[in-house]
């Protein structure tokens, strides 16, 4: 159950806040209403979200107590006012808050905003460890140590040079372009201006039977006793694991940061069609995929099947295919489907273009079924990593569309409401 605190100062919206807070499932811990006693209370308490109101009486108002509280605490906040002028918008946007709710505000709006500001926020803390993690892998790196003469004749190895398929006396008195021939030219470089006296740091990648490594080498003049250079002592440290892990890293950034950037779209209002079209470009970019069919499910029937032109262009399709089968396999399972043999599945009309892999999510919502994600021809084979960065996206997915299907219900019995007032009103005329 995630906790919220209320920062409000009128007393009857707070109770009212809390009030459907508590309706909706969250664990209120504290509403204050000055922004002295935010910064206190959220230090004690410690919520996973706070709803902050921008104007609140006392020295310290909403903005001021929401960017000291990010600072100390990196607790997320939500910002629930009623001005949504562009100068005090502005003033706010500085704190960088995870959302904004203007009032009046209905329960569904709410619930929307604190759900994904709650993914967001688990994003942030997701890279804050992924940096922890960083400066572990840097400390347990191991280095080769060596010397050059004058002549750029390797002199000493140490005894870590084997882990990389070498040993010492294969090295000595050779130079590194000998050594690793077209790859050991930059060290030759690198060595001309180390013997004129220069310190030199560069990084060096470097392939043996088929096994890469990434180094960053460390040079320095080697002098005698009258100061004059006679030759080179190197680090060389080994930052494969580094490496890797950096391009892992900047990979899964890339992943979450554009899953905060469509979190923070399906927070727009926006259609149901235009809500489909930010998944289907998210998934296709982030899983590297020719093709992307969506649908939401309505009282458990699939409706709103979202299939871009080009896609049925590319398929020679001139009208929506029918997903029955695969839809009612996940309808009961609720699991997603991969394959990277689909032809043994699945059976294509003549003329379809060759579907090479398939992947298809369900978006699932508190256990409901409210759509599906269907991915096809990976440049690759798809793999659990796939299957995560997409289940990320039905999550999303799952919540935006719940919160369009229940608006257009909502506008539904409105509209009906308002015709029998009408119709009752023309009777007692």
């Amino acid at each position: 159950m995630a906790s919220v605190m209320i920062v409000e100062d009128e007393n009857i919206v707070a109770m009212d806040i809390k009030q459907r807070l508590e309706m909706l499932g969250y664990k209120v811990t504290a509403t204050v209403a000055t922004g002295e006693e935010a910064i206190e209370l959220a230090e004690k308490t410690r919520p996973d979200v706070i709803l902050m109101d921008i104007v609140l009486k006392g020295e310290v108002d909403g903005i001021e107590a929401a960017e000291e509280i990010r600072r100390r605490f990196k607790i997320p906040i939500i910002y629930i006012t009623a001005y949504s002028d562009k100068k005090t918008l502005e003033r706010a946007k500085v704190t960088e808050p995870f959302g904004y709710i203007i009032k009046p505000f209905e329960d569904k709006e709410l619930h929307s905003v604190i759900e994904i500001t709650l993914y967001k926020d688990k994003i942030e803390k997701k890279l804050r460890e992924s940096e922890e993690r960083y400066r572990a892998i840097i400390k347990s790196l191991n280095d080769v140590l060596f010397t050059l003469d004058a002549d750029e004749k390797y002199t000493m190895v140490s005894g870590q040079i084997q882990d990389y398929g070498l040993a010492e006396e294969e090295m000595i008195g050779k130079t590194p372009r000998e050594v690793f021939g077209s790859a050991g030219e930059i060290h030759h470089e690198q060595n001309q201006k180390v013997l004129k006296g220069e310190s030199r740091t560069y990084h060096w990648e470097w392939e043996k039977d088929g096994k890469r490594s990434y180094f960053m080498v460390s040079l320095s003049p080697l002098r005698d006793s009258r100061g004059e250079i006679i030759g080179i002592t190197g680090i060389l440290k080994d930052i494969t694991a580094l490496k890797k892990y950096e391009l892992a890293l900047e990979k899964e950034n890339k992943i979450d940061k554009a899953l905060a950037n469509l979190a923070k779209k399906l927070l727009e209002p926006i259609s149901l069609e235009k809500i489909s079209d930010n998944v289907i470009e998210y998934a296709r970019k982030l899983t590297d995929s020719q093709f992307c069919i969506i649908g939401a499910v309505d009282s458990g029937e699939l409706k709103e099947c979202i299939i871009p032109q080009e896609t049925l262009k590319k398929c020679q399709l001139e009208e929506e295919p029918k997903m029955d089968g695969l839809y009612d396999w996940i309808m009961e399972n609720r699991k997603p489907i991969l394959s990277n043999n689909p032809q043994e599945h699945i059976s294509l009309p003549e003329g379809h273009v060759e579907i090479k892999n398939l992947l298809i999510v369900p978006a699932l919502l508190q256990e409901e079924f409210v759509g599906i994600i269907v991915l096809a021809n990976k440049d690759g084979n798809y793999d659990k990593k796939d299957i995560e960065i997409v289940e990320r996206l039905a999550d999303l997915y799952s919540i935006a569309i719940k919160r369009k299907q229940d608006e257009e219900k909502n506008s539904i019995i409105i509209q009906k409401f308002l015709k029998i007032v009408s119709e009752v009103l023309e009777e007692l005329k």
